[in-house]
């Protein structure tokens, strides 16, 4: 029996420590590649390729401890561990997945552990947490134990999961620390941990995110500013509305009245769909929605305005019809850029999926014939019109650290990089070192981050506190107490990065949050918690005037366009949504406030955020009832 092994545990300036977990799996005649997936990269190929040693695929990656799910892809076909008999079924509303997959238990012993290092020790506005992890019921009660003269801590039972509990302890003021433990063990016995001396880690986050409350929008359903037929090259039958950047200039007097002070903006580059994820040119702003200087112009009046500016990354893949992509496919072998994909074989397409692609008939009678052909290249989820980039390419590190200094020089403020969880972490740790200190980097990791952050980027879009939300504020399958012990356990996995994960209760992948619970009241008091929360929030576009999408649409299921008649707006969700965000922009105490629960039970919520003097007290009874759903902010 192979299943993984776990070769020790080394020390670890993020969680303290970590175990190197080598993964294998019989490699079988004929296979071409694999990856490693799991609740570590939200089950994505690309990020942990396995290299081939005789029979055997492998590779290693450093985990925190815990409970992690996992299985393989071979040649894009996913797979459980055959060697490893325990597997459960893992389930995220949040991604939609939900599959049989092998379970992996990353457990370092008894001893409750703590160890100075971002998650155990860190600081945030001026205070300093202090965690302690031990075995779920190992620890009756624990004690902060500072030098004589301040005395002894008591610390809270934050958290418990599967395997562990957490424990925490906050105290004023942000230096040296010298510290020990005093343990109460389930069998009686008091025992000391320490001491420790240490400098509490301090967040390298840029300073104006967490005054920031964001707005997504997807330029192609927002406005059209431009008179005429937009130019440049697309599918025909593409769902394409005809949005563009002069419609956001055009709109932003919006922006300002909602009072948000941050925008991103889905892809803007050169690319042949409406959504342009496929990027056929990374250094042009795509002229069907005005081309370079209109982006130029929209940057000159976000900065008049304060309202700074993130562009989405596409670094996971290329469009088919990037030039390099094509000279790829026109010369094979002999191409300079066979070295930029993960190529498979040659020639990368049959000739009858060249002769399909260049018929006369419609782009998407040739794009389906074309999906249902084989071709010799790695793609984003199979999708031809989109082949996977080698990361372990210098070209490629030099190209993608390229293109986002080029746009960052040209007024954006920072990155959301797409598929990052498809990216092998350290070339995104190799891009972070290489960005300007401001420069605001969140990666869409649609599960656990611990393996992004914070060195890779300063935050994430973040799909852990989305699932909780959705369980708890759209489904009814948690409590309120279940929800706080969630909320208390992410806290523990991410420290301070808590502060600057990207917020949200829906986005462009998937279905609008009023869709889900039905109902007005129930979404504004989901947008109370999200606006009152730790992390920046955002709002996607339409969300203010209560724009309906349509549910089980797949990821287009939000993009609806925005509508203009006020008429036709809910003035009751602008009207709230607006307050929110004006409360959440001038209070410092939500922005970067400790987070005190004072009652999660049934389906009510009380909690406050304090910073020095002031405190934000939280009130939210939410009921599967909507017209029981009600929430009170109370602030000084």
């Amino acid at each position: 029996m192979k299943v993984y092994k776990i070769f020790g545990f080394k020390p670890d300036r993020k969680f303290g420590r970590v175990a190197i977990v080598e993964f294998s799996i019989p490699a079988g005649p004929g296979r071409k590649y694999a990856y490693l997936l799991g609740s570590f990269n939200a089950f994505n190929e690309g990020s942990f390729r396995m290299r081939k040693e005789g029979d055997r695929w492998r590779t290693a990656v450093k985990l925190p401890e815990g409970i992690w799910h996992y299985a393989f892809s071979i040649d894009g076909e996913f797979t459980p561990d055959p060697e490893n008999p325990r597997r459960e079924v893992y389930r995220r509303l949040s991604y939609k997945f939900e599959r049989e997959t092998s379970v992996a238990v990353i457990d370092g012993g008894d001893w409750p552990f703590h160890a100075p290092s971002a998650t155990y020790l860190y600081t945030v506005a001026g205070r300093t947490h202090v965690l302690l992890s031990a075995k779920a019921g190992a620890v009756t009660k624990a004690t902060l134990v500072l030098p004589e003269s301040e005395g002894m801590v008591g610390m809270r039972r934050k958290a418990r999961d599967g395997l562990f509990e957490y424990f925490e302890a906050v105290l004023p003021g942000d230096g040296e620390l010298e510290y020990s433990f005093e343990i109460q063990t389930r069998k009686g016995q008091i025992k000391r941990m320490g001491p420790f001396r240490a400098v509490p880690y301090r967040p390298e986050t840029p300073r104006w995110v967490y005054e920031r409350v964001f707005y997504q929008i997807m330029p192609d359903r927002f406005e059209r500013g431009l008179p005429g037929t937009p130019r440049g090259r697309a599918f025909r039958g593409e769902e394409s509305h005809g949005g563009d950047l002069a419609g956001i200039i055009k709109r932003l007097g919006h922006l300002e009245e909602l009072g948000v002070n941050a925008l991103y903006l889905t892809p803007i580059f050169e690319s042949m769909t409406y959504h342009r994820y496929d990027v056929t040119d990374y250094f042009s702003i795509d002229r069907k929605l005005g081309g370079w200087g209109v982006f130029r112009e929209l940057v000159r009046e976000l900065k008049k305005r304060d309202i700074r500016l993130i562009l989405d990354g596409v670094f996971h893949h290329t469009s088919f019809f990037h030039p390099y992509f094509q000279d790829v496919a026109r010369a094979g072998e002999r191409s300079k850029y066979r070295g930029f994909y993960r190529i498979t074989g040659f020639p990368v397409v049959p000739e009858q999926f060249l002769r399909i692609l260049h018929s006369e008939e419609s782009w998407i009678e040739r794009y389906q014939r074309m999906k249902s052909l084989d071709w010799n290249y790695e793609s984003f989820y199979s999708v031809w019109l989109m082949p996977r980039l080698n990361h372990d390419s210098p070209e490629v590190r030099k190209f993608i650290r390229g293109v986002m200094e080029y746009w960052l020089e040209r007024g954006a403020d920072g990155w959301r990089l797409d598929v990052a969880h498809g990216v092998p972490p350290e070339l995104w740790r190799e891009m972070r070192k290489a960005m300007p200190e401001e420069a605001y980097l969140v990666g869409e990791v649609m599960d656990d981050p611990r393996p992004w952050v914070p060195d890779a980027f300063h935050g994430t879009m973040n799909y852990p506190l989305y699932e909780l939300i959705l369980r708890f504020f759209a489904e009814g399958e948690i409590d309120a107490g279940e929800f706080l012990n969630g909320l208390e356990l992410l806290s523990a996995h991410l420290g301070p990065v808590e502060y600057a994960m990207y917020n949200f209760l829906d986005n462009h992948d998937t279905e609008r949050f009023l869709d889900l619970v039905g109902d007005r009241r129930r979404y504004l008091c989901a947008l109370a918690f999200l606006m009152t929360y730790k992390g920046i929030p955002s709002i996607f576009y339409g969300d203010e005037i209560g724009l309906r999408g349509r549910l089980g649409g797949g990821l287009s299921a939000g993009r609806a366009s925005m509508v203009w008649d006020r008429g036709k707006w809910d003035t009751e969700i602008f009207e709230t949504t607006k307050r929110l965000i004006r409360l959440r922009r001038r209070s410092r105490a939500l922005q970067l406030g400790e987070f005190v629960p004072v009652r999660f039970q049934g389906r009510t919520m009380i909690y406050e955020r304090v910073l020095g003097d002031e405190r934000v007290r939280v009130e939210i009874r939410y009921s599967m009832e909507p017209e029981d759903c009600v929430f009170h902010v109370t602030t000084p």
